[in-house]
């Protein structure tokens, strides 16, 4: 890592397998200043990408080209560089791009969050440190039902539908293959953790343990 860079973290898994909830623990014991997150999703192709009056459903939004990639490879270089970025804003209810973009400003760490970002080539070479988190099928299925019927007002059929056609075997294609690459392998501990979902505070600090371990080896950061 080079001095005057930041140090990027990409932490990938399956949907719903805890990926935000490592990322919220790391910037509240690492503090605001020292980490911030880049949110892979932020970087789906606005639906006028897909020509006229196209239709959500026909969108294969578990497939990498989904994203921008050219965009998302730019902006992460800019603020592994030390520069400030603005990032676009997606609106998951409207399956679509906001007119409007949240600045995004450098810190020591970058922590590099979503399904796609040990999966895509063009930014292999901007990571420090490859994190999976590893979660059972069925939690990371129960956790998705209750995050887009509660959060994003979508039909338990229409989540279920998505997820047996499209999730599950594009885990199984592009993100579930970066369990055997990734440097830390973080393994969940499944439901017995958890109270309605939510992973006790000794649960995440365990979780959380062996990248700190890295990032105090492998940086001059102090926290």
């Amino acid at each position: 890592m080079n001095a005057s860079s930041s140090f990027v973290i990409a932490i990938s898994g399956g949907s719903g397998s805890g990926k935000s909830t490592i990322v919220d623990g790391l910037i509240e014991r690492l503090g605001g200043e020292v980490a911030t997150q880049f949110h892979e999703d932020a970087y789906y192709w606005p639906l006028s990408h897909y020509g006229k009056n196209p239709q959500p459903q026909d969108i294969d939004y578990d497939s990498p080209k989904s994203k921008d990639v050219e965009m998302l490879a730019k902006d992460l270089a800019k603020l592994k560089g030390n520069r400030s970025i603005r990032q676009p804003v997606y609106d998951f209810s409207k399956h679509d791009r906001l007119n409007k973009t949240r600045i995004l400003h450098p810190a020591p760490i970058i922590l590099l969050e979503g399904i796609h970002v040990l999966s895509i080539p063009e930014i292999s070479k901007l990571i420090d440190l490859s994190v999976y988190v590893d979660t059972s099928i069925d939690l990371r299925l129960a956790r998705r039902i209750r995050r887009d019927v509660v959060e994003r007002g979508r039909s338990i059929d229409g989540v279920l539908q998505q997820y047996m056609n499209r999730v599950r075997p594009a885990h199984y294609r592009y993100t579930h293959p970066a369990k055997y690459s990734a440097d830390l392998v973080i393994a969940d501990e499944g439901s017995l953790a958890y109270g309605k979902f939510t992973p006790s505070r000794d649960a995440v600090d365990r979780m959380l343990a062996p990248i700190l371990d890295r990032i105090d080896k492998k940086t001059n950061i102090k926290r």
